[in-house]
């Protein structure tokens, strides 16, 4: 019977702790689909100059499991390169990371999908500015990216100065 209470015990408390992990991934998941309004500036070395608080943080579901390298370099001009290094430490993410970014009507416009094949892996992402618009006028401005597993969930977001 004391089994049974102990059994009953950490069933409840594994309740409670997902319930509290699922509203801080929906808090997270709210803030990154905000609008852009600053970002971190790096160089093109991938060192930070000024970092945004906001930019690039790690959703509560992969936490210690998955760490990004802001965006680099940060600023950009339309038609370069730009970087973007995620590192995973046993996260669970499925086969793909999907890299997009949100366009100035808030819908979702994929960039790019790199196959993960450990859940231990350095994964980087190679994007060119083009990929934002036709154009440098289209192109310009601040972009919210955002960074998916295979399964649609939010591991981390940024923004993005293209000039």
């Amino acid at each position: 019977m004391k089994k049974i209470y102990h059994l009953l015990f950490i069933a409840f408390y594994l309740l409670i702790v997902s319930c509290t992990n699922d509203d801080a991934q929906q808090k997270f998941e709210s803030q990154a689909y905000g609008e852009a309004s600053n970002y971190t500036e790096t160089n093109f070395q991938g060192d930070i100059v000024r970092a945004d608080s906001d930019d690039w943080r790690i959703s509560p579901l992969y936490v210690g499991l998955a760490s990004v390298q802001p965006v680099f370099p940060n600023p950009v001009q339309y038609g370069s390169n730009i970087n973007l290094e995620v590192e995973l430490n046993g996260a669970p993410v499925s086969t793909i990371i999907e890299l997009g970014y949100l366009n100035e009507s808030n819908a979702w416009f994929p960039l790019q999908i790199q196959d993960i094949t450990s859940d231990f892996e350095l994964v980087t992402f190679f994007i060119n500015t083009r990929q934002f618009g036709n154009s440098a006028e289209q192109a310009r401005g601040i972009h919210r990216l955002l960074l998916f597993d295979g399964n649609q969930r939010l591991i981390s977001y940024g923004d993005l100065l293209i000039q």
